[in-house]
């Protein structure tokens, strides 16, 4: 079982790398791209048309890394009122359910968001003015939930197989508190 957890964070390691680069890609290109949109618009009066689509589609691509960014880092939105309430093991438990809860909200994602990318209207649209083929787009809902998802097992495998302690300290550096 260890075999599998270290080859899980390593995939997970690997994923979230490789995430954040893309994402850090995504924003500079964003960047450069409206800047350029700007200076094109208001000092050479002559705008570029596919720059706020563009902007656009790297916008729900810099989403949808970050979202699993942020699944990695344990920094999701989440109420912690009632969790941090408990104490010792129920507070674990309290943890495991809400990763529990997370990952079928994931599958519902995953599920869902297949169906879209699979849905023939969706696989011959394209965008109205650089004419992109939004499968990719459509195609990243899936596939980065299912990392999400392998993140989610491996967050709750780690709260059965590690000792007691380091998933104290790991609650308390989430929250905040010291030990």
């Amino acid at each position: 079982m260890k075999t599998l957890m270290r080859r899980l964070d390593a995939f997970n390691r690997g994923t979230t790398t490789a995430a954040r680069w893309l994402a850090d890609l995504c924003v500079a290109a964003m960047i450069v791209i409206v800047f350029c949109g700007v200076l094109w618009r208001y000092v050479l009066r002559d705008p570029l048309s596919w720059v706020d689509e563009m902007a656009a589609l790297l916008l729900v691509v810099i989403s949808f890394l970050g979202c699993h960014l942020a699944m990695h880092k344990k920094k999701l939105a989440r109420i912690d009122l009632l969790i941090s309430r408990f104490g010792g093991r129920a507070r674990t438990v309290a943890y495991v359910v809400s990763e529990c809860l997370s990952l079928v909200m994931v599958g519902v994602v995953i599920y869902y968001g297949t169906k879209l990318f699979f849905l023939p209207t969706s696989l011959r649209q394209r965008t109205s003015g650089m004419y992109i083929p939004l499968w990719f787009f459509y195609g990243l809902i899936p596939l980065t939930f299912v990392g999400n998802a392998i993140l989610t097992v491996a967050n709750i495998l780690h709260y059965f197989l590690d000792d007691e302690e380091k998933i104290a300290r790991e609650i308390a550096e989430r929250e905040n508190i010291a030990l």
